[in-house]
């Protein structure tokens, strides 16, 4: 019996944790923390600790399949890439490059999302796009406007050197457990740490020193009046302001119209909590870290008005301040950093970039702005075929009819996944690909980590790296692409500007700090990354919302995990399919703990049980996003500059079903 232990990356959540694999001929037995893992330092959450179970799941898709009428029968390996390949040709020759989109989900590593990109460039189309367009797109635009790069500017690790830790939107006891220990042990250094949340989440209990349950959506109002009041009391830092940002002026301007009082009225937060608020985050060094919530709830002028605050308070490139973004899945920093529709892998979409791109491609990418995924299936669109490489749209994606519409729609669809999911179930062909410890590859942590996944066993059956399926299906459309990572590494390096500083032997030594762009902790201290080297205040109004009902948040628990692919099949436990409601809109509702509900919005209906909890704030309700029918009645209203669908602001209506 051999025996080998193999080191990767957990596949789940930005934090990136490193893994150690046993492996017994062939076969993972077993994981545990690799305790010198730069940041994870061995520890893991219970996702991480039981992730191999999903590799040996009975349902895995080990054999190609083709749509035959209603049915899927199983075709070869090459036929289905031969079939595949004509039918994008073909579609191509008929309705022109735009005419296809090539999608990927956020745990494919930074090499295949690479070679996403530069494949549907060659098929000429610039509709490009990732997963990380429905959770971060907002906080990589505003970071990149403000500050000049799309990521976090400060470390995991600088976290316990913070005296203040503002927490945006996030809970990450449930999202990031592994993070935990880092809080606490700022804590335990004197910080004082504020959650602005509108649900008492676990991590409000455990790490909250002050909780601003806010108004969901009310962000923007919060925020320029809490400027407003540092600005007229002289408690900003006007020597960082003065030396090192523009646009202070207009924003000063714009935040002058914002009153505390009016804001105890419109966030619901009471007046003298903004005042200490705004006291606490002077002080130095303060991190601004937030997650979904922000993002999915206020679409890019949130994190604006989030960032200007930081820069007004001069709490950006200092050890233990600045921004921390919770990124949500273990690449999806770096899928949003290479795969958008309005940037090429290294930069704007202009002749200048192509040039550079033709002279290592070796073709020109068109010049177009492509379409984003949300604008492809939620808006009508020309798009004929789509590739979606581990990205189970049907989950992922609100007003779910719609999106069905639209992949019905489709003359080709090839879905690239592991399981049957319900996108898979609309497919013209699945191919089956290999998981997490199946292939290698680097990804990218949420605080700018590379590191690189190693092989640790085959995959089952026909089932192929992603990085293979992306080479076969080139050699098809006549465009040669390496099956080797480290080769396509050394070549993204050499394209992605971003990137170029990247040491390969670094990337694979999970001890070492291999963090983009020159492995700072620390972002900015000396220069702004932006074309002119200074931060800009990007000021933004407060937009009114009319609700006529109850404002409805999702969100995510810590045993399940996003769409629940992995985790559904980790667990013996399914999740229970309820809404959370406040006990006091209950009452006004007549419904009580356990009934069965009607939840209806704009969009769509489900029947789920209802349990109270004064966990959720009046007039708002909770319901889990792993839930498969969660998407049924969130609409499709898109952030009109990031196209982001905002997930945490549908109104609903809920109304009991008595027998």
């Amino acid at each position: 019996m051999s025996t080998s232990y193999i080191r990767t990356i957990c596949p789940f959540c930005g934090v990136g944790c490193g893994l150690v694999l046993e492996v017994r001929d062939g076969e993972v037995v077993r994981v545990f923390g690799e305790k010198e893992h730069v940041l994870s330092k061995g520890r893991l959450c219970g996702k991480g600790a039981s992730s191999i179970r999903s590799l040996y799941s009975k349902d895995r898709i080990i054999y190609p399949l083709k749509r035959v009428g209603d049915n899927f029968i199983t075709i070869g390996y090459d036929d289905a890439i031969k079939e595949i390949t004509e039918k994008l040709l073909d579609i191509r020759d008929r309705y022109g490059g735009k005419s296809i989109a090539i999608f990927g989900g956020c745990q494919n590593t930074l090499e295949e999302t690479y070679i996403m990109g530069k494949l549907a460039r060659f098929l000429g189309s610039n509709n490009v796009d990732s997963c990380a367009r429905v959770c971060h797109e907002p906080s990589a635009m505003a970071l990149r406007e403000t500050v000049g790069i799309g990521g976090s500017g400060v470390s995991v690790e600088e976290v316990p050197r913070a005296k203040v830790i503002v927490i945006a939107g996030e809970s990450i006891t449930e999202s990031h457990p592994v993070l935990v220990d880092y809080f606490l042990e700022a804590k335990r250094n004197g910080a004082k740490i504020i959650v602005i949340d509108p649900r008492v989440t676990p991590t409000v209990r455990l790490l909250a020193d002050m909780h601003l349950q806010i108004n969901q959506g009310t962000d923007i109002y919060l925020f320029n009046a809490v400027a407003n009041y540092l600005i007229q009391s002289g408690k900003y830092d006007k020597e960082f302001v003065e030396s090192r940002t523009k646009g202070f002026e207009e924003y000063r301007e714009v935040v002058r119209d914002y009153s505390i009082e009016d804001a105890e009225k419109i966030t619901g937060i009471p007046k003298d909590e903004i005042v200490r608020f705004a006291e606490l985050i002077s002080t130095k060094p303060t991190i601004f870290s937030w997650g979904l919530g922000l993002s999915e709830g206020g679409g890019v002028n949130a994190v604006r008005a989030y960032l200007d605050l930081m820069l007004l308070t001069g709490n950006v490139g200092i050890d233990g301040g600045g921004p921390l973004v919770f990124r949500g899945q273990s690449n999806v920093q770096g899928s949003g950093d290479l795969l958008k529709p309005n940037r090429f892998p290294n930069g704007d979409i202009n002749e200048e970039n192509a040039r550079k791109l033709a002279g290592v491609w070796g073709f020109e990418p068109p010049l177009y702005k492509g379409l984003t995924v949300t604008d492809t299936f939620l808006r009508d669109n020309d798009i004929k075929a789509v590739i979606l490489f581990n990205f189970n749209v049907t989950h992922s994606l609100p007003n779910r009819d719609r999106v069905i519409k639209k992949l019905k729609e489709l003359e080709l669809l090839v879905v690239v996944d592991a399981f049957m999911n319900e996108t898979a179930r609309y497919a013209h062909y699945v191919l089956p690909t290999a998981m997490w410890a199946e292939e290698e590859g680097s990804v990218v942590s949420l605080d700018r980590l590379i590191k690189w996944r190693f092989r640790a066993v085959n995959p089952p059956g026909d089932a192929k790296p992603t990085l293979q399926i992306l080479s076969d299906l080139g050699a098809g459309l006549g465009l040669k692409i390496p099956t080797d990572p480290r080769e396509v590494f050394e070549e993204m390096r050499r394209v992605v500007p971003l990137y170029g500083g990247l040491d390969i032997k670094e990337v694979m030594d999970h001890s070492a700090n291999s963090r983009f762009p020159n492995r700072e902790l620390v972002l900015y201290k000396d220069r702004f990354l932006t074309p002119d080297g200074f931060a800009h205040f990007r000021p933004v109004r407060y937009v009114d919302r009319v609700r006529n009902g109850l404002v409805l948040i999702t969100g995510r628990v810590v045993t399940h995990f996003n769409t629940d692919t992995l985790t559904g099949r980790q667990w013996l436990s399914k999740l229970e399919e309820v809404v959370y409601i406040n006990e006091e809109d209950a009452r006004r509702l007549g419904i009580r703990d356990g009934d069965m509900v009607k939840v209806v919005s704009g969009c769509g209906e489900v029947i789920v049980r209802a349990r109270l909890s004064r966990d959720v704030k009046v007039g708002h309700a909770f319901m889990v996003n792993s839930l498969s029918i969660t998407n049924n009645v969130v609409c499709d209203e898109l952030d009109e500059e990031s196209r982001i669908p905002l997930y945490k602001s549908t109104v609903v209506n809920i109304t009991p079903i008595h027998p």
